[in-house]
């Protein structure tokens, strides 16, 4: 008996976030793929084959980018590639405390990263930007933008939410914004797109 009532518990609470989800997803799923909208440029857009994990500077809009093959500095906010090192991965710290020493402009800074082994980036900014990564058919996650003042979660039958889908790819490694909130990043595959607002 008692597993009878669990089950059709169980069976209303899905349903009931069946309602709730369903109008969101048909939104997300019929939201054309689309740059991220103004005041946000693409500042760059970047083929770094076996790209492993990305970081922010925490006092610039510099961008550390390691691979399995080196190390990259890129200028977000111009999209400038700044410096790059070949043959050196992480300078020799172990890749589980996700964190890089910098080259170039960053080489005295350790750099803390995210990417294929975890780690995480700014999903917010001080002004009330947000992305969101939603997963609806796996593996494919989509990345949406969300406006100040906007909430993802409140769409209803009546009112749709407002944001922007950015990105579609089954293999997003790291998304996020620089710590000023000037800059976002988007590692899909071996592709990296920087974005920049003033």
């Amino acid at each position: 008996m008692l597993s009878l009532i669990r089950t059709r518990r169980r069976r209303a609470e899905v349903e009931s976030a069946a309602r709730y989800l369903g109008p969101i997803r048909r939104q997300i799923r019929t939201t054309p793929l689309t740059a991220a909208p103004s005041p946000w440029r693409v500042s760059g857009v970047f083929s770094v084959p076996r790209l492993d994990a990305v970081g922010f500077d925490r006092d610039s809009e510099l961008l550390l980018v390691v691979s399995h093959d080196g190390l990259g500095v890129i200028d977000a906010g111009t999209g400038e590639k700044i410096a790059r090192k070949s043959g050196t991965r992480m300078d020799a710290k172990p890749s589980h405390l996700l964190r890089a020493r910098g080259i170039g402009p960053l080489e005295q800074v350790d750099v803390a990263i995210a990417g294929r082994k975890g780690g995480g980036l700014p999903r917010a900014t001080d002004d009330g930007w947000q992305l969101e990564l939603v997963t609806l058919e796996w593996p494919t996650q989509e990345v949406l933008l969300v406006p100040p003042g906007s909430a993802l979660f409140v769409c209803h039958e009546d009112e749709e939410a407002s944001f922007a889908r950015i990105e579609s790819h089954p293999e997003i490694h790291a998304c996020g914004f620089s710590y000023s909130g000037k800059s976002l990043v988007i590692a899909a595959g071996d592709d990296l797109t920087v974005y920049h607002r003033t």
